[in-house]
């Protein structure tokens, strides 16, 4: 079951902290820039959802939930899930960005989450997956960072999460490539080894980013 950080005003309350909606925003290091996903970028998610993303992003029994779908169920269920996404953005406690490069929109997606089940609560869990075509170009790493930069920036976060299984090399590579530390290691209940990295926070140590505008 998912935690709730919300009081009775809709506001994600931590002890005595608290944290306004977020309004949207993207980042850009020049190569790669992170926004919100939209309903717009349907047809390059369903294209993302190969055998790889599935194996090491989607929770256990979606795969057979998904395959048991006609493509036209599909295709809606997908839009249900961006609709949800892009309406959800401001509020949090997660949020979830398409990764867009100079050429082409939405070849990785990324995003962070402060209700997450398997880090301490209103620390950072971060998920991302590179789509097919665009694996191994340093996109994910690139967007990593900059969703560091989104934590720190619009958060009271101190750590960032990646968790990560044993055999996912190319996910490894990418927290080793953003610094994470590895930190702890245990078997799941599904029988896979899993380690935790941690990247600690401060907008203080944070390497300057641009905020993209129409400019970039």
């Amino acid at each position: 079951m998912r935690r709730s950080l919300l009081d009775l005003n809709g506001t994600f309350c931590f002890g005595a902290l608290k944290l306004g909606a977020v309004d949207p925003v993207s980042f850009s290091d020049g190569v790669v820039t992170i926004r919100p996903l939209s309903v717009n970028d349907i047809d390059a998610d369903l294209a993302a959802k190969d055998d790889e993303q599935i194996d090491w992003l989607w929770e256990t029994g979606q795969r057979a939930t998904w395959e048991a779908m006609a493509p036209r169920e599909q295709r809606a269920h997908a839009l249900r899930v961006l609709r949800y996404a892009q309406e959800s953005f401001g509020p949090g406690p997660k949020w979830s960005f398409a990764v867009d490069t100079r050429d082409v929109n939405y070849v990785a997606y990324v995003d962070c989450d402060l209700a997450n089940d398997h880090v301490p609560l209103g620390q950072a869990n971060i998920s991302f997956s590179a789509h097919p075509s665009f694996r191994g170009r340093g996109y994910v790493s690139r967007a990593v960072r900059l969703v560091l930069r989104f934590l720190d920036e619009h958060t009271r976060a101190t750590e960032a999460h990646i968790i990560v299984d044993a055999q996912n090399g190319a996910s490894l590579r990418v927290a080793h490539a953003v610094g994470a530390s590895a930190v702890e290691e245990w078997v799941n209940e599904h029988g896979r080894t899993m380690i935790r990295h941690i990247v600690p926070l401060s907008s203080e140590n944070s390497s300057p980013l641009a905020a993209a505008d129409g400019d970039q």
